[in-house]
Order: C-alpha cells, then sequence, then structure tokens
C-alpha cells in the first residue's frame, strides 16, 4: 500500500528537477549572452578602464590600449596610476578618483591635459562611475586632443576673419538671401554711407543707396540666386549726406555651415576714377601738345634745312671762287721772285716767299674744306672694293713732299669690303698722311697697314706709324673741325683731315677708332663690312 503510494510522487519530484536544470541552463545561456554583449560594448566604446574599490585595473578595453599604446596585459591587476611606467599618475586623475567619487559616485567630463611619453601631449575628458553592488569603477577616457585643436584653429581664422573684416579699406555687407536684408557691415560701410552700423542691418541694398530702386534689388537678387555672381564695374552711389561715390560692386552667394549666405564687396574707386579721367585729359593735352610740338619743329627743320643747303652753297661757292685769285697771287709772286728777284734785297725777297707760302696754306685749306663739303653732298653708292689694290695705288702716287721718304709697307693681302671707293679712297690718304707727317724731326716715317677679321661680318683695317703719339686728354679733340693739336710751325696741316675722315666713314655706315700713346705712336683703324 505504502509503496504504491510513493511511485506518484517520486515521478512528480523528478519531473521537477529536470524542470530546474533546464531553467538553471536556460539562466546560464542568457548570462553568457548578456556577458559577451557586455563584452561587445566595451569594445566599441571610446578609451575605457574598469577598476576595483582600490583602483586596480581588472579591464582595459581595446580602445584605450590603441589609443595609449599599451598592452592589455601591462595593465590588468596595476593600480591606474602605475600605468605606462607611472604616466597615468596625473593630480587631477587622483583628485577625481579618490576625492569627488566617493562623494558623488560620478563625474563627467573633466578635462585634462597631459604630456605622455609615447604618444605626446594629449587633450582627454575623463568620465567616472561607481557602482557599488559590483564594487567597480568605470573610468571613461576621451581622447579630444585633435578636436580642440581644430576648435583653436576655428577660433584663429574667425579673430583673424574679424580683422580683417573691421579693418578692410573695402566695404563689406552679409545679407540673408531670403529676405535680402543686411545682417552685418563692417565698420568702412559706415564711413563709406554714413549710416550707424545699427542703422545697415535689417535695410535691403537699394535703401541704402547702393541700387537704383527695389526692382533693381529684385532683379540683381534673381541673378545672384541664378549665378552665385554679380559684379558691377562703375556702379553710382549715393550716400546718406547725398555726396556720390563711384564704386564697385562685388557679390557671392556660397553656403555657411548648410545655409545660404551672400557677401557683398563694395569698393570705392571715385578718386581712380577722377585720377584716370584727369589722366585721359593729360594725355589728350599732351598729344594736342605733341601735334603742335612736331609741326613747330618740321616748320623749323625745314627753315634751318633750307638754311644750311644755303650757308653750304655759298662756303663751296666762296671756297671755290676764291681760289682764283689766290693762284693768280701766288704766280704773280712767283714771277716776281723769278723776274725781279734780283732787284729787290734780301728782306724784299723773304716778303715774297711768305707771301707765296701763305697763299699755299690757304689753297690747302680751301682743298679741305671743299672735300669736306663733297663728303656731306656726295651720292654714296656702295659696291664691293678691292682694297688691297686701292691702297697700293695710293701709295704708289703718295706725295713724296717729307724731308725723309716714308716707308709703308702693306702686310699680307687686304680684303674685298663693302663702301665707297671715292670716299674711301680720302680716308686712306688722310690717314695715311697723318701716320707720316706727325713724327719727331729726324725720323724716317714707319707705317704698317694690315687687316682682321672681327665680328658682325667685319674687317678692321690698321695703320699703323712711329710717330709722336697722342696725349689722353687730347684723343677727344684730333676729329673736330679745324682743331689742331700742335702749332702750324711745327707740322703743317689745316686741321680738316681727321674730321673728313670721320665723316666719309659715317656715312658709310662704317667705323672709325684709333689707340695711341704720347711717344709711342697712332694705330688707327676703320671697320667696313665684308664685300
Amino acid at each position: 500500500m505504502k509503496k504504491a503510494l510513493l511511485r506518484p510522487n517520486l515521478k512528480s519530484a523528478r519531473r521537477n528537477g529536470r524542470v530546474k536544470l533546464d531553467e538553471a541552463s536556460q539562466l546560464q545561456g542568457q548570462l553568457l549572452a548578456t556577458r559577451d554583449y557586455a563584452e561587445a560594448v566595451i569594445e566599441a566604446v571610446p578609451p575605457l578602464l574598469v577598476l576595483d574599490e582600490r583602483l586596480r585595473v581588472q579591464t582595459a578595453n581595446a580602445s584605450f590600449c590603441k589609443a595609449f599604446k599599451i598592452s592589455s596585459r601591462q595593465t590588468l591587476k596595476r593600480r591606474v596610476y602605475e600605468l605606462g611606467n607611472g604616466q597615468w599618475n596625473i593630480p587631477k586623475l587622483r583628485t577625481l578618483l579618490e576625492k569627488v567619487l566617493p562623494r558623488k559616485s560620478y563625474f563627467k567630463d573633466f578635462e585634462v591635459t597631459h604630456e605622455f611619453e609615447g604618444i605626446g601631449r594629449r587633450t582627454m575628458l575623463l568620465s567616472g562611475r561607481q557602482v557599488d553592488h559590483l564594487q567597480r569603477i568605470l573610468l571613461v577616457i576621451e581622447d579630444v586632443t585633435e578636436q580642440r585643436k581644430s576648435q583653436a584653429a576655428m577660433r584663429t581664422s574667425e579673430i583673424r576673419y574679424r580683422r580683417l573684416f573691421e579693418a578692410a579699406r573695402d566695404g563689406i555687407l552679409i545679407l540673408d538671401p531670403s529676405t535680402r536684408k543686411i545682417t552685418e557691415a563692417n565698420p568702412f560701410m559706415s564711413e563709406l554711407l554714413g549710416y550707424r552700423h545699427e542703422e545697415l542691418l535689417g535695410k535691403e541694398l537699394w535703401e541704402i543707396g547702393l541700387l537704383k530702386d527695389e526692382k533693381a534689388n529684385q532683379s540683381a537678387f534673381r541673378q545672384l540666386q541664378k549665378k552665385h555672381f554679380i559684379r558691377y564695374e562703375n556702379l553710382p552711389l549715393q550716400n546718406k549726406m547725398g555726396q556720390h561715390h563711384e564704386v564697385e560692386f562685388v557679390s557671392n552667394l556660397y553656403d555657411e555651415d548648410g545655409r545660404k549666405v551672400i557677401q557683398c564687396n563694395i569698393r570705392d574707386i571715385t578718386e581712380r576714377k577722377r585720377a584716370e579721367e584727369a589722366l585721359l585729359a593729360a594725355k589728350n593735352k599732351l598729344g594736342q601738345h605733341a601735334l603742335e610740338l612736331e609741326k613747330v619743329v618740321e616748320e623749323r627743320t625745314s627753315a634751318l634745312r633750307e638754311t644750311i643747303g644755303e650757308l653750304e652753297g655759298f662756303s663751296y661757292s666762296v671756297s671755290h671762287d676764291m681760289r682764283a685769285p689766290l693762284r693768280a697771287m701766288q704766280s704773280f709772286a712767283q714771277f716776281l721772285v723769278d723776274e725781279y728777284g734780283s732787284k729787290l734785297d734780301e728782306q724784299g725777297v723773304n716778303y715774297l716767299l711768305q707771301i707765296m707760302r701763305s697763299a699755299l696754306r690757304l689753297d690747302r685749306l680751301i682743298q679741305d674744306v671743299l672735300s669736306y663739303t663733297r663728303v656731306i653732298h656726295a651720292q654714296l653708292p656702295t659696291e664691293r672694293v678691292d682694297l688691297d689694290r686701292l691702297v697700293r695705288d695710293i701709295i704708289e702716287t703718295f706725295p713724296n713732299g717729307q724731308p725723309i721718304k716714308p716707308e709703308i709697307q702693306i702686310k699680307g693681302t687686304l680684303p674685298e669690303v663693302s663702301g665707297n671707293a671715292a670716299l674711301l679712297a680720302q680716308c686712306i690718304s688722310n690717314l695715311l698722311t697723318n701716320g707720316t707727317k706727325f713724327v719727331p724731326p729726324g725720323t724716317t716715317p714707319r707705317m704698317e697697314v694690315s687687316a682682321e677679321a672681327v665680328e658682325d661680318a667685319s674687317f678692321r683695317i690698321w695703320f699703323k706709324d712711329n710717330g709722336i703719339g697722342i696725349a689722353p686728354e687730347n684723343h677727344e679733340r684730333i676729329f673736330r673741325l679745324f682743331e689742331r693739336i700742335h702749332p702750324s710751325t711745327e707740322f703743317e696741316g689745316t686741321g680738316i683731315g681727321l674730321t673728313i675722315v670721320r665723316k666719309a666713314i659715317q656715312r658709310m655706315g662704317a667705323q672709325v677708332g684709333f689707340d695711341s700713346e704720347l711717344g709711342k705712336g697712332s694705330n688707327f683703324w676703320i671697320q667696313l663690312k665684308k664685300g
């Protein structure tokens, strides 16, 4: 009987035990899932430390290890102040953990800046919470270093922009695109327009004299909304006092933190326009003066040419016509010496000889003047000149009036050049005459004629002598008309020979020059194009 009663109770107990085991298994699974979820959350959040009541690290998540370059093994069971060889022994952190947290059970977003060996100076937001039933402390460290740098850079940029905005000598207006009203204006706009800053705010452009009227204002804004940019080069403006200005107006539509903003830049170009108008007027006036001056110069040049032509004709005529009576004087003086010389005393004969010598010098002077005039007026056909043949012909017929016969040597064969044969013959003859004349008394005149190729497809022809040379202070004088360095009692001459050389060379588009040193002779040269 008793056994029959016990069997149902045993079966019931077994069923209850199986139910409790199932419930326990389910609970364990839930606990494991909760733990995994909590660990996943911990790994996903910013740097986090879980501390026990003695401030020893129980958990350091991956974010903490990565941010502060430390391994999880180096953190576990260590006091937080010992981490990183004591780098976390931060006074503010001690205050928060040891004094603030016990009283309030939590703290949030305390900013701390600290220098770490491996990662440098970092700025962190510290948040902590004490979990009493677990006897744990959660310490969250948010690294805001880059954020603070960005904020500092932004503040610096804003300060600089504000300084530029306020100091700019161009007007700047900020407008709301939806209302077309001014929301900000820099000080120069008040100076230009005569409105106080607060008077400008809330007004449209046409209300402060920038655009003609409300209709023009609306048209400009439609164009700005379409193109995001408008520009007016010469916009008339009337300020509050009725003064008129010319301005350049540029307006841009752009985004600022997700909202549309219009910026207008206004530059006062009144003075520039006045300067441009004055400059244009001055230019026109100068152009008129230039035309008048050109006319005057042309008239005077024509008159001067006519006068010069008359003077040259007169000088040529005088020089030419003077030779006939001069030759007559010379001839009659010679007749007197020849026919009546025996009837005159010595003084009388000397007087006649002096007349003859003076007439001869005057005749030479007239011939040189005529040569100079021919050089000035002669037609100059340019041709190929056989310089070697020309120089040898001149030497063969060279006058031998010197007491000592000159020795003239041609070195090598002279080249063919481009020039005028008549003028070249005159130049060479004059250079040879000068080189053999100006020598010390009793010295045999020696000259060497040579040629060398130089740049620009030219030849330089040298005339080297053993004469007395030319002092440096006289180098500029020798080519002047009628300029004589030595008195005629020492060396005969008219002072025109080298002037003729320079003028002839210039007319052929060639060059002439010399090197000379007193007592060491002279080296004259002429430079001609290749023939």
